[in-house]
């Protein structure tokens, strides 16, 4: 059995409860973990053999996978307007639906880069989609799943910016400019922050851990974190700190079996 709290529609990136299309679902099964892909961080061959890999992890584990927690970043840049969402990425957004379809529980935990998630992932696609990170239990373990940004005791400024750029006001006024204009613009500006998180992600790799020990101390047996590109497990007794790494470079994702959760690399194009 899984629980999980809370979850959110984020229409104006303010928690509401959400509703979702999903058939009564098994209570174990494999869970998947996945985060960072950026998709659309760029035009090139390269972006275009990142989507073909994902493309086929999705459709692989759609023959064994109970769950699958997209651990945030999942876009390098995503907002939605009322009318509007980025005119890319529509053949691993028809995956993800194939997925709701055939049964396979589908929860998107929020990123840096894709915050501010609305009606058309969850309402449209058929996932669930969560603000702030999750507890969830499942195998007898109990979770904690988020995308990580903000958790290192070292980004007090980004912590302040992330509560100015999340608050409605601001979202709100985004809203007010042109998507023609808007959707380019944080493009442009999620670039910038991407550059800067990966020049410091390697710095950061010990605060994470320290940040993952904190929650474990709180009786979660195992956290599961996004957000450094820089994939770890670490094993602290019965205890796991697990950071997924990326599918920009890595190519890693989290699978729980049996009890059991494992860092795993995605080697092949099917």
């Amino acid at each position: 059995m899984t629980q999980t709290e809370p979850i959110f529609n984020l229409d104006s990136c303010s928690p509401q409860q959400t509703k979702t299309r999903r058939k009564k679902l098994p209570t174990e099964g494999k869970i998947y973990f996945i985060s960072d892909a950026h998709l659309g961080e760029d035009i090139s061959k390269v972006e275009k053999s990142k989507e073909e890999r994902l493309i086929a992890f999705l459709r692989h584990i759609a023959q064994d996978a109970a769950f699958l927690y997209v651990v945030g970043d999942l876009f390098d840049f995503w907002f939605e307007y009322k009318q509007a969402v980025p005119a890319r990425h529509h053949r691993v957004l028809h995956r993800l639906a194939t997925l709701v379809q055939q049964g396979i529980h589908t929860v998107y935990v929020a990123g840096n880069h894709d915050f501010c998630l609305g009606h058309f992932l969850s309402q449209e696609i058929g996932m669930e989609v969560s603000a702030q990170p999750l507890a969830v239990e499942h195998h007898g373990l109990r979770l904690f799943v988020a995308h990580g940004d903000g958790l290192a005791s070292k980004d007090r400024g980004y912590r302040f910016l992330k509560k100015i750029l999340r608050h409605p006001l601001s979202v709100w006024l985004y809203r007010q400019v042109h998507p023609d204009i808007g959707l380019p613009l944080g493009k442009l500006i999620s670039a910038s922050s991407r550059a800067y998180t990966d020049q410091k992600a390697l710095k950061m790799v010990a605060e994470y851990e320290l940040a993952a020990r904190q929650k474990l101390s709180q009786g979660f047996d195992a956290v599961i974190l996004g957000h450094s590109h820089y994939p770890i497990l670490r094993r602290f007794g019965e205890k796991t700190y697990l950071n997924i790494g990326d599918w920009i470079t890595h190519f890693t994702y989290g699978m729980l079996q049996e009890g059991k959760l494992t860092l795993e690399k995605w080697e092949k194009n099917l």
